[in-house]
């Protein structure tokens, strides 16, 4: 086994002995690379630009990645990329394909059995694919693109629905079914300048990927997914999608195009913001949702269930998570800036490369942190205690410190706790001074709470940092109720209040809240869909302290919203299981 390091070849070179790569390699003019009669491994991105030519023959073909999409396939300019007769691996994590202005990609019988390939076919790219295993997915939207695949199976294409165009898709294939022909667009499109060619295939699956500015309807079909992007500059909210969901005769909420739903189901709702866009998604369950250029994706109250893919940012952007439950990865790429604020992460790995910049807040992770590059992720969590008293002595527990990659410019400079009273936040008195020594998962300071009266404090966390010789400070709250040791001692409260214990892994929540005076009240749990999935307590209470408890242990995982109304008022507040 040979290592090697290549970069941009402009000549033909032929290697047909084991050999490793742990490079980029770009391919100019009219060279070519030859792979045959050998296992080659590629650890890095293969582009192949005006007439050049990378070919893979009777070998073996890795290329291993640590995390999705870490590399790419992309034939440009006339180029072409051809494997035939070969195995291809890439550690069973998909790999990006591209072509475009006369790119091509040709595979004749591969075994894919540990690769799968995500396509986009732009402007003049075309692909052929034959006698191929699990051949991969292929997203056609570009003028004049081509696709062409024969007696193979496991493919998912996605029936592109450029800008301005309109058309119809009526019925779907499944897993089972054997495709003996199909073709696409039909008679019912306008203003899709592109071909697609199935012949002989088992497993075909389609999806839809609807662009601005189109009028899309769909009948009598089962789709694995529905693709969206979004590329005009809007600010605006979508709400209540569900994935894995049957529409008898619906148009989706989307800002831009009609897509109509007749009889038709979709498993997975993919969102993807270009450009200057500025879109909410809330109250929804999704699939995928991806954020790109400059624009601003803010996730609320939602989550993703993985059935599509992965969440995202790249380019620009900025991506926010709240209140969010991911069943999947978040892969934060290029010069993106992220945060996220009290999510779960009940599967999958959050990951950083390139100059990506990430915060998070009491956020549960199910993997450790994958950093890349010049990649930064400021670890944030502030855990007061779930039953607290005054006079007392608490213990503040939570996170400060950085998990950065090697080239970070980001530096950790410490940081500072401190509280008020939730009704005079104009003046927080410090817990501590300033403390260089990061914490994960640990006690940050104490909070001595003699002398202090019973109700509803702000605990502010101050995490410092520094970035090309700047110093800058970021503050994160949450909120602890001082009770009495006896609840029901003391002078009536003063107002209306609410607060629950944060301990995300206990079955059994602790609920206090304050009523002023007399009143009908009632106080749910609602799940992340403003589903009511319990009521604990309704009815008229005179003013007093009160404490409830409400077991989760026959609930999943996940965020509830415990609310307190009574009349014209109402409090609510989080509560996150994890078990």
């Amino acid at each position: 086994m040979v290592n090697a390091y290549f970069g941009i070849i402009d000549s033909v070179l032929v290697i047909d002995h084991d050999t490793t790569i742990c490079d980029n390699i770009i391919l100019i003019e009219d060279a070519q690379l030859i792979i045959r009669d050998c296992s080659f491994f590629l650890k890095g991105d293969l582009i192949a630009l005006q007439n050049s030519l990378f070919s893979v023959k009777n070998a073996n073909f890795v290329i291993p990645q640590d995390f999705i999409y870490q590399f790419i396939l992309a034939a440009l300019d006339s180029a072409t990329i051809e494997i035939s007769n070969s195995r291809f691996n890439s550690a069973n994590l998909p790999v990006n394909g591209a072509t475009i202005d006369r790119g091509s990609f040709l595979m004749d019988s591969v075994d894919m059995d540990g690769a799968f390939i995500t396509f986009s076919i732009y402007d003049n790219g075309s692909i052929n694919i034959s006698y191929s295993n699990r051949a991969g997915e292929f997203v056609v939207l570009g003028d004049s693109a081509q696709l062409s695949i024969a007696h193979s199976d496991t493919v998912l294409v996605w029936l592109g629905f450029p800008e301005g165009s309109s058309g119809e898709l009526h019925g779907s294939f499944g897993m089972e079914d054997w495709v003996e022909e199909f073709t696409y667009p039909d008679s019912t499109c306008q203003g899709m300048n592109y071909s697609i060619g199935v012949d002989s295939i088992y497993g075909l699956m389609l999806a839809t990927m609807v662009e601005d500015s189109t009028d899309v309807t769909i009948y009598d079909a089962q789709l694995p997914s529905s693709g969206n992007i979004f590329t005009v500059p809007i600010c605006d909210t979508i709400s209540g999608l569900e994935d894995e969901s049957h529409y008898d005769d619906w148009v989706a909420p989307f800002p831009g195009r009609n897509l109509h739903l007749v009889n038709s189901s979709i498993r997975a709702w993919n969102l993807y913001f270009f450009g200057n866009t500025d879109f909410t998604l809330k109250s929804s369950i999704f699939g995928e949702c991806l954020s790109s250029d400059s624009s601003k994706t803010t996730l609320m109250n939602t989550t993703c269930d993985g059935f599509g893919g992965h969440i995202g940012a790249s380019g620009s952007s900025f991506f926010l998570t709240f209140f969010a439950t991911l069943y999947t990865d978040a892969l934060m790429e290029e010069n993106s800036i992220s945060m996220f604020l009290l999510t779960n992460f009940m599967f999958g790995h959050l990951i950083a490369r390139d100059m990506a910049v990430s915060v998070i807040y009491n956020t549960i992770l199910a993997n450790p942190i994958q950093i890349y590059d010049s990649a930064t992720v400021m670890v944030t969590g502030l855990y007061p205690p779930s039953s607290a008293y005054i006079d007392d002595t608490l213990s503040i527990r939570g996170s400060a410190t950085i998990v950065r990659a090697p080239d970070s410019p980001f530096e950790f400079e410490g940081y500072r706790v401190e509280y008020a009273p939730e009704e005079d936040t104009m003046h927080f008195i410090q817990l501590n001074d300033r403390i260089t020594e990061p914490v994960d998962d640990g006690e940050l300071c104490k909070f001595p709470t003699f002398g202090l009266d019973i109700g509803t404090y702000i605990i502010r966390l101050w995490y410092f940092f520094s970035a090309f010789g700047t110093s800058d400070s970021l503050s994160f709250d949450n909120t602890v109720y001082l009770g009495y040791y006896g609840i029901d001692e003391g002078d009536p409260p003063r107002e209306l209040s609410l607060s629950v214990s944060l301990n995300p892994f206990s079955s059994a929540t602790s609920i206090y809240y304050n009523i002023p005076q007399l009143s009908e009240l009632e106080l749910s749990i609602y799940n992340i869909c403003g589903q009511k999935i319990a009521t604990l307590d309704k009815g008229t209470k005179k003013a007093g302290r009160y404490m409830t408890t409400w077991s989760a242990r026959n609930f999943p995982d996940g965020v509830y919203l415990c609310q307190l109304k009574t009349g014209n008022d109402m409090r609510t507040r989080k509560i996150i299981k994890l078990r």
